[in-house]
């Protein structure tokens, strides 16, 4: 094994306790990794140089002092690394399993078919996120094939030429708090991305602008983001959890904050949940 891997090993086997290097040497042994004490030593020296680990010694009553490993603020942070590199990979595929489902299976239909229920294909959608990834495309689209004589505005902060490959779907400038539509023109808006809890009496106040007086608001998040959850947590959760650390930031939304806000601007409000993606319905302007 490459002393780089050897090393990515030794940070993902260790935690937050302390250890031994014997006892990495026979954690190592048991994944059936073949290496010898002195190299192993010689590795947990340079991760020690390096900031990786930091080490102090501890008295025996029956022999020499004996050399304590316990990972540093550096190794925390390339352990970090490694996990979101995993993270990702998992997330990777599976979204592509998502979109490979077929259409009654759908995550994406069943997700149009809530948002558009009652729209007539004339109506007007705006879609506003602060970045559009293949899971946000693949719901405009099928929200386009809903709406086939109305219009879909994908709505960017700075499109920058944003291309989202779709037929019928118009690109436009605007922000959470700034959408470029006039007063009561959307049947539907929908909005995905981070939202600061400072700005959402604002951005409420702007979508209801320009929502018709039987328009329906629809926010869509992934459900770890603007919900706790006790521990011990499922794997799902856990990587979601990992996947968004605005959650350990202090300013992120609860369903029932938003739901609650919601209310002041909307006749109904309720919340459905797809899969790990949650949808706060707003309809009935207020």
């Amino acid at each position: 094994m490459r002393t780089s891997e050897l090393k990515s090993t030794i940070l993902r086997m260790t935690g937050k306790s302390e250890f031994y290097g014997y006892e990495i040497h026979k954690q190592l042994e048991q994944r059936n990794i073949k290496i010898g004490v002195s190299r192993l030593y010689s590795v947990l020296a340079e991760m020690k140089d390096e900031g990786l680990l930091k080490d102090r010694w501890e008295k025996s009553q029956s022999g020499p002092k004996r050399r304590i490993y316990q990972i540093g603020r550096k190794g925390f942070k390339e352990r970090e690394k490694i996990l979101m590199e995993a993270i990702r990979t998992v997330h990777d595929f599976y979204t592509e399993y998502l979109i490979g489902l077929p259409p009654e299976n759908s995550v994406f239909n069943i997700i149009s078919k809530i948002l558009t229920k009652g729209l007539s294909k004339k109506s007007n959608i705006g879609y506003a996120s602060s970045r559009f990834s293949g899971p946000i495309r693949k719901i405009i689209g099928q929200l386009r094939n809903k709406v086939q004589d109305g219009t879909v505005y994908a709505i960017a902060d700075k499109n920058n030429g944003l291309d989202l490959g779709i037929d019928g779907v118009l690109v436009i400038e605007g922000t959470f708090e700034d959408l470029p539509m006039k007063d009561k023109f959307l049947d539907l808006l929908v909005v995905t991305g981070n939202i600061k809890s400072d700005c959402l009496g604002g951005c409420l106040s702007e979508w209801r602008r320009v929502l018709s007086n039987d328009g329906i608001l629809a926010i869509v998040a992934p459900t770890a983001t603007i919900s706790s959850f006790e521990d011990p947590l499922e794997i799902g959760e856990f990587i979601e959890q990992r996947e968004h650390p605005r959650l350990e930031t202090g300013d992120s939304l609860s369903s029932e904050t938003i739901q609650s806000e919601m209310s002041r601007f909307f006749r109904s409000v309720e919340e459905k949940r797809v899969v790990h993606i949650s949808l706060l319905l707003g309809a009935g302007i207020t």
